[in-house]
């Protein structure tokens, strides 16, 4: 079976073999026979990179873990997709609950209250943006609100997603954010700063080849790969060339 980016194979009675699925085939892994390594492994990209959500599609490679019986094969999946078994559990036995953004929004507070005020459209950019398989496995269930589905591909992972996380409420606090621009900061020719400064970003990283990512959940900053996937569905809309 394979579990997000996890290749899970039993290779003898009880005994279970771990290991990405890109590396089916190759015999020259590193073995772990403790599930609680699987923490570690989860832990940091290939590039050393810390990993804030660890369903995005950026599990490294080179390991293998084997572990005995069905306790320490949830413990270390436990570690490589928080709570995903539980939820996979869950939601094949239909009893999984969902929880729509409004309803996740009601219960925020702090600089995270904002989200309240983020509109529809907002919503649906940000998870299109946030949640899909390019940047996240898990199939996600929840809705902006009852009657209002999301407009977006869902995924078909076996990881279901039953409310928006962390990683993306904090998304849609930038989203808000650009939101308040939009109405207030615009310029001549409708462009507002953060826009300009994505433009500058991509501009200056063309200019000398060298494309840098901002971190993962480093929504504040250009060359964010979830903020230019927002970018790609509101900005360039406004800077293509109308026939």
């Amino acid at each position: 079976r394979v579990f997000g980016q996890v290749r899970v194979k039993a290779v003898e009675p009880g005994i279970y073999s771990l290991r990405h699925v890109e590396d089916a085939g190759n015999s020259d892994l590193r073995l772990h026979e403790d599930p609680r390594e699987a923490r570690e492994i989860s832990k940091t990209t290939e590039g050393g990179e810390y990993r804030p959500l660890k369903s995005s599609p950026n599990l490294r490679r080179g390991w293998e873990l084997r572990v005995s019986g069905a306790v320490d094969l949830v413990v270390a999946m436990n570690y490589l997709y928080p709570a995903g078994v539980v939820h996979w559990h869950l939601y094949r036995e239909g009893r999984l609950e969902v929880t729509s953004f409004r309803e996740n929004a009601a219960r925020q507070s702090g600089i995270y209250k904002r989200i309240q005020r983020l509109s529809d459209e907002g919503v649906q950019n940000a998870a299109s943006a946030c949640c899909e398989d390019a940047v996240c496995l898990k199939k996600t269930l929840w809705d902006v609100e009852e009657g209002t589905p999301l407009q977006m591909d869902r995924g078909s992972g076996e990881i279901p997603c039953p409310e928006p996380c962390s990683v993306f409420v904090s998304f849609a606090r930038r989203v808000r954010l650009f939101e308040r621009e939009n109405k207030r900061d615009l310029d001549a020719i409708g462009l507002s700063p953060s826009e300009k400064e994505d433009l500058v970003a991509l501009v200056d990283a063309a200019s000398t080849g060298e494309v840098r990512f901002a971190r993962e959940a480093e929504f504040e900053k250009p060359l964010n790969e979830r903020r230019m996937r927002y970018r790609k569905l509101t900005l360039a809309p406004k800077i293509e060339p109308k026939e």
